[in-house]
């Protein structure tokens, strides 16, 4: 009896463990289709496990791991050599992480066969893998199915091979497995030129890399032991498929012990960004009023700000070095002692300025500023912050003499990053003597903070007003020459060259840009082997010292050492391997401002390089792109193009993309949900320059049943027969590589239902349940509150949207089924067969989407009545709106009732940014006074035709069985269009909720400070959002208002009706070509990239510079602060103020570094 139970219990267990692996086939999927209020499971949100995964790793887990995943995908972007024009790059391939452990890997041997056929876009991989004493010869990896699925390599007798022909020193790769029960032979070769790769870091092995040319069959034989199974059908279409072969050994895993690693943090790691801009009244800092740049404590960034840290990360280093360079002593007043400094006199008058900040009110947010800025400094500081301060100051300066200097410099967290620079934005005051004016002079740098330059900055970064603040006091060096030294290209961000500027004296004269400087560019062969590569000797006019009796004084250069340059060679090179050793530290490229004293190197600040972490203009437009999956992928505008018109807000498109995601991928709601779901490669409607389109090969699934029933389907979509075999023959390839089957039995009845009565009666459903629909958005007064809210609902739009979909498909079908009949009637597809296909469907009767312009019109007919089309025109349109407000005339009754029922659409309604014509009448008015005077009477409501007189007036020939079947289905053709418009009516209702609950939320994140002004957040996606509710990120804020400046750009846009390979705009922006001719032009330093074209504005003063509005010091680390906003620069040019004046038309090339001159456009 218990051996029966037992092989009872094993059976069952081994059918489930069957049937559990059969239908779970990834490693991680947490996606539902069908899932209601849960953003992570319908892929509002990315789930948080993904997080983890993607999330940066410490160099020791990359090291130490085995485990890996492989992503297939696309790398887009340029590259540019030398200096030449950008070259735009689109490479198929994959990425590999290993995320397990090597410490038990010693002879570990691998092979990864990777490989993509870029016809078709089916990518391959296959890994051998032998560990002593662990496995031998394990083969496993996956291949791709046409449709973007990834189908694991079954370990039934896999085999790989790699044969070597020494006679052409070549290599040949075989190897035959299973995917989904199919068999695969896939056969390469490696061309004679060999690259091998040794890597001794973190383990010592053999690496080697290689091209490969390759073919894949599949296998019409399922027994693929014998290597005489030659019937086969080639999957490359006659293409050869491209890849590589990565080949290694690992001799002996590394044994390194991680504690031994220095302990200094990476700047750029995870969470050490992030907790700068969270508030610090929120977080446990150690109460230390003053400390050391030798003290541990001085290195935590909460507790000294952004300078502060770096100061100690960099005292720390010296030490290590032996003294290689000299960081100048000095203390920090930290954060802790900030925090006891604030009086609630300053924290009242920090509550009136961020209430007239987020009003938007330029004079009264100056004086609100002043008022802050007085308050802070006549407040007294406190007897404990003072004697903690001289206290850790006489230690630090034990030996101090009378007339020793410091400089004086606010550190405010978040400050110095890679984030956000603030450079120039917060005072230093440099050759300070005394406690008493040192003490002066921090109080000083705390109320800089809130002057009026520094809190528009704040402003525009989402930062608090204020914000957590250490003061850094300094030993200032009366240096014999000092600069800037930059340890990638500053412009490109190209890490083999090193660029130094330097000049005499203090370093100020290079900071703040008011000297040209000697420029020094070093390039960097290896870590070790630094060489000069390029010397600019610059005019050095003057150079800052410091004063006897405190301050700073300007001389002038003697005219003889203007002449030469004022950094030596061996000084240059011996700086450059020290700002190797500074970046190793800190992990990241750095912004070094150094001197040299009596022989001596002194370092006096690191912050990470800001160059390269801007976006450019061209990752931007292409951010929110879908991957091609293979080279000759179709995209098509259809009926999408009418509805999203133009480029689309990114908050829109995130929100548009995964609302038709869930619905399209659902069965409950689309035929298209019976395909293969793809959660690697989107398909259906994608983004490409933030244009929404189809994927046009996803549009044709039934060529491979019937292309004739593929080429009829385009009539639905583009309104004609699409003559392009290239695209039917992909279709049929692509769904024929694991074919469903489309036209079931039961897939006949369900369209067939929605046809009669099915999506009416849904329709019915949706109307009822959503009539009231609210999300009740205006309860909330707190964003993150409300973006919990939002987000909870976020699959509040699957069921409308849902509706649409069915009757859309109802619509369809029936469109082509009487496209069918007139197309048998006459017996091929002609003039004839489209001209009697309009006047059957075309109906406006009853149609929403028809009487919006027939309101519109009769509207503007009522209108016309009362006021002559030039009398109307010519109001301005406050005027015009106050008129139909308040008219008691039949136009102002029009007007109102039209708002009633059509207040809620507009122009690019599907697009969450766009304001209805109820919250912005005035874009309606506009539209009302183009119309008018186009209007001469008024338009009555078209009436249904009679049908027995439409089929009679057909040019075709019809049969009576023919004329029986139009009687039949075309009142429920024109039954489905009026449905069809009605639940695009019931969309635009509920998603005008959404749009409400965003608007409120951006009003809401303005009222605390987290973005600029409230359109800026339709630039954001939804996780963004949710990452600058949590850590307002300056990042996010940066790039959203980069969006916002294309915006207009890349909505100009026009792509064809269909793209074959990647869209590219019929009108995209001409390349500038710049004359370098030097009657024309200048050429000066480029130091942040890009082109413009605009007019000159010359400001010889401040008073001058003033008139621009520019919220920016002027000749203050200019570079720095047009990198971080994204603004092309050029410095260096001299006499540029006398040679340009103010009204010129130029393009200045932040890339080349030239200035010239432009005949005026039209428009300038």
């Amino acid at each position: 009896m218990c051996n029966i139970i037992y092989w009872f219990k094993w059976i069952i267990s081994h059918f489930y463990i069957k049937i559990f692996r059969r239908s779970i086939k990834r490693r991680f999927d947490s996606f539902e289709v069908d899932s209601r209020g849960d953003p992570y499971k319908s892929d509002f949100l990315p789930h948080p496990d993904e997080k983890i995964l993607e999330s940066p790793l410490p160099e020791s887990q990359l090291f130490s791991a085995l485990d890996f995943y492989a992503q297939c995908g696309v790398i887009m972007g340029t590259i540019s050599i030398d200096g030449n024009d950008e070259q735009n790059l689109y490479l198929f391939g994959e990425r590999i992480r290993f995320m397990g452990d090597l410490s038990s890997s010693k002879g570990m041997e691998f092979v990864h066969v990777l490989g993509h056929i870029s016809r078709n876009g089916r990518f391959v991989h296959v890994v051998e893998v032998s560990i002593e004493n662990v496995v031998e010869k394990l083969i496993f990896g996956f291949s791709t199915s046409l449709t973007g699925c990834v189908r694991l390599i079954q370990d039934n007798n896999c085999r790989l091979e790699m044969l070597i022909d020494e006679e052409r020193n070549e290599k040949d790769i075989e190897a035959k497995f299973h995917a989904r029960d199919k068999p695969y032979h896939l056969k390469g070769r490696i061309p004679a030129r060999q690259h091998n790769i040794k890597n001794t870091v973190g383990w010592n092995g053999q690496l080697s890399i290689d091209c490969l040319d390759f073919e894949l069959d599949l296998l019409k034989r399922k027994n693929i032991k014998h290597s005489e199974s030659k019937e086969s059908n080639s999957l490359t279409g006659g293409q050869i498929g491209k890849g590589i072969v990565i080949n290694g050994k690992m001799l002996k895993p590394s044994r390194k012990n991680n504690a031994n690693k220095s302990s200094l943090t990476s700047e750029s790691g995870e969470n050490t960004m992030d907790s700068s801009y969270i508030p610090f009244a929120s977080q446990v800092i150690p109460c230390i009023l003053v400390t050391h740049f030798s003290e541990k404590t001085c290195q935590d960034p909460e507790i000294t700000g952004g300078k502060g840290s770096s100061l100690g990360k960099l005292t720390e280093l010296s030490n290590e070095l032996q003294g290689k360079f000299v960081v100048p002593k000095g203390v920090v007043v930290t954060t802790s002692a900030y925090q006891l400094f604030v009086t609630d006199h300053i924290l009242e008058e920090v509550k009136n300025l961020e209430n007239v900040l987020h009003q938007d009110k330029a004079e009264e947010t100056k004086a609100a500023c002043q008022r802050l800025m007085d308050e802070v400094i006549k407040t007294k500081i406190p007897d404990e912050i003072r004697q903690s301060f001289v206290m850790n100051f006489m230690n630090a300066f034990p030996e101090r003499k009378h007339d020793d200097k410091f400089a004086v410099r606010s550190s405010a967290t978040g400050e110095d990053t890679e984030q956000m620079s603030a450079a120039g934005q917060m005072e230093s005051y440099l050759g300070i003597a005394g406690i008493s004016e040192i003490m002066a002079a921090i109080k000083k740098c705390w109320a800089s903070q809130f002057s009026y330059i520094a809190v528009q900055y704040k402003r525009q970064n989402g930062q608090m007003i204020n914000s957590p603040m250490a003061v850094v006091v300094q030993q200032m060096i009366p240096c014999d020459v000092a600069g800037v030294l930059f340890t990638c290209d500053p412009l490109t961000g190209s890490p083999t060259t090193m660029s130094i500027t330097a000049n005499y004296g203090l370093g100020e004269s290079v900071v703040s840009g008011s000297e040209e400087p000697d420029t020094i560019e070093i390039e960097r062969l290896d870590e070790n082997n630094l060489i000069i590569k390029n010397k600019i000797i610059g005019s050095k006019g003057h150079k800052i010292i410091l004063k006897d009796d405190g301050g700073t004084d300007i001389e002038d250069v003697p005219e003889y050492e203007k002449q030469s340059c004022c950094l030596s060679d061996n000084m240059a090179l011996f700086l450059g391997q020290i700002a190797i050793k500074i970046e190793k530290t800190f992990g990241s490229y750095r912004d070094i401002e150094w001197g040299f004293w009596n022989n001596n190197l002194y370092i006096f600040q690191s912050r990470p390089v800001t160059s390269g972490t801007g976006e450019t203009n061209f990752e931007i437009d292409h951010e929110f792109d879908a991957p091609l999956r293979c080279e000759d992928e179709y995209f098509a505008m259809c009926n999408v193009g009418e509805v999203l018109p133009g480029a689309t807000s990114p908050l829109g498109l995130d929100l548009t993309l995964k609302y038709f995601k869930t619905v399209l991928q659902s069965k409950r709601y689309s035929s298209w949900g019976s395909l293969d779901v793809s959660r690697y490669f989107p398909k259906g409607i994608v983004s490409m320059y933030r244009h929404v389109m189809f994927t046009g090969i996803d549009l044709f699934p039934q060529a491979y049943e019937s292309p004739t029933q593929a080429e009829i389907s385009g009539v639905a979509l583009f309104g004609r027969i699409i003559d392009d075999d290239d695209l039917y023959e992909l279709a049929k390839e692509r769904f024929s590589d694991e074919p469903v089957k489309l036209f079931t039995n039961g897939l006949y009845i369900k369209l067939f239902y929605r046809m009669i009565y099915g999506a009416k009666a849904k329709l019915k459903r949706l109307y009822k349940n959503y009539r009231g629909y609210t999300l009740s958005s205006t309860k909330f007064n707190n964003s993150q509150e409300l973006f919990d809210h939002l987000i909870s609902c976020c699959t509040g739009m699957s069921t409308p949207m849902g509706t649409h979909i069915v009757c859309s498909e109802a619509s369809c079908c029936l469109n082509l089924i009487i496209f069918n009949i007139l197309q048998k009637a006459v017996g091929e597809i002609n003039t004839d067969v489209y001209s009697d296909f309009s006047q059957l469907v075309t109906t406006s009767s009853g149609v929403e989407s028809a009487d919006v312009p027939a309101a519109m019109e009769r509207l503007a007919y009522f209108i016309l009545k009362e006021k002559s089309p030039e009398d109307f025109k010519s109001m301005k349109t406050e005027a015009t709106l106050r008129w139909l407000e308040t008219s008691s005339t039949t136009a102002g009754e029009r007007y109102r009732d039209f708002l009633i029922k059509h207040g809620h659409r507009c122009f690019r309604e599907m697009d969450i940014h766009s304001l209805t014509w109820k919250t912005d009448p005035q874009s309606l008015v506009k539209l009302l006074q183009n119309l008018v005077g186009n209007i001469t009477k008024d338009k009555v409501e078209k009436k249904e035709e009679d049908f027995e007189k439409l089929i009679s007036g057909l040019k075709s020939p019809m049969t009576s069985s023919s004329k029986f079947a139009l009687r039949m289905f075309l009142p429920l053709c024109r039954k489905a269009v009026k449905n069809r418009e009605w639940s695009k009516s019931i969309i635009m209702r509920v998603l005008n909720e959404w749009r409400k609950g965003y608007r409120r939320l951006a009003k809401l994140m303005v009222q605390e400070g987290r973005i600029p002004d409230e359109d800026l957040l339709f630039f954001m996606n939804l996780e963004e959002i949710k990452e600058l509710l949590e850590t307002r990120s300056p990042k996010i804020i940066s790039k959203a208002i980069h969006r916002r400046r294309r915006q207009p750009i890349i909505d100009k846009y026009i792509f064809p009706e269909i793209n074959k390979g990647f869209p590219v705009p019929i009108n995209a922006e001409k390349k500038i070509e710049v004359n370098t001719d030097d009657n024309f032009s200048m050429k000066g330093i480029p130091v942040s990239q890009g082109i413009t074209t605009g007019v000159v504005r010359v400001a010889l003063d401040l008073e001058e510079a003033s008139l621009l509005k520019v919220y920016l010091k002027m000749n203050t680390k200019c570079a720095v602060v047009s990198r971080e906003y994204g603004l092309p620069c050029i410095a260096g040019l001299h006499g540029a103020t006398q040679l340009f004046k103010t009204g010129d038309y130029v393009v200045l090339d932040g890339n080349k570094g030239i200035l010239q001159r432009l005949p005026k456009s039209a428009d300038s």
